[in-house]
């Protein structure tokens, strides 16, 4: 009698041993579903916050970095120069020799680039804009670019 006992013991011991991988890659399988489902609910793409001052907060202290940048966001008020075509980019180019500036597209510069594209005097200009950085460079966004007429007391105003 003992030894059917342990036969029949042996052959659900057997049995369960030969079921006991499939039950376990089932709970594994079953696991790392729970784990994909959870990872796909949540927000996996990259954010990128830029602390860049606004449009309406400009910054009115031009302050330079060590290389002679200005720093993004200074805003340059009534700056007298002048603009000069350099292939399909305009550069400003300020009165006191300090400052040359690539500027960046907008209706201003489009306007400005027919007045000068007319005139092949190297015409004085007051400019207010903002500068932006990039790649280790200032470029100027303009706001406002009045003309100065030495010959008549006109100005033609952007």
């Amino acid at each position: 009698m003992k030894s059917q006992r342990l036969k029949k013991f042996c052959d659900r011991l057997t049995s369960r041993l030969n079921r006991a991988p499939i039950a376990g890659l089932i709970c594994a399988a079953a696991l790392l579903l729970g784990v994909a489902l959870a990872w796909a609910q949540t927000d996996h793409q990259t954010k990128i916050t830029v602390d860049t001052p606004s449009l309406e907060e400009p910054v009115s202290t031009p302050g330079r970095s060590r290389d002679g940048r200005l720093r993004e966001g200074t805003v340059i008020n009534d700056q007298l120069g002048h603009f000069r075509m350099a292939g399909d980019r305009v550069t400003f180019f300020t009165e006191d020799g300090e400052g040359r500036f690539v500027v960046l597209e907008n209706l201003n510069l489009e306007r400005i680039a027919r007045v000068i594209a007319d005139n092949p005097d190297k015409l004085q200009w007051s400019v207010t804009g903002m500068i932006t950085e990039y790649s280790g460079a200032n470029f100027m966004l303009v706001r406002r670019a009045t003309l100065k007429n030495q010959t008549r007391a006109e100005e033609i105003i952007f």
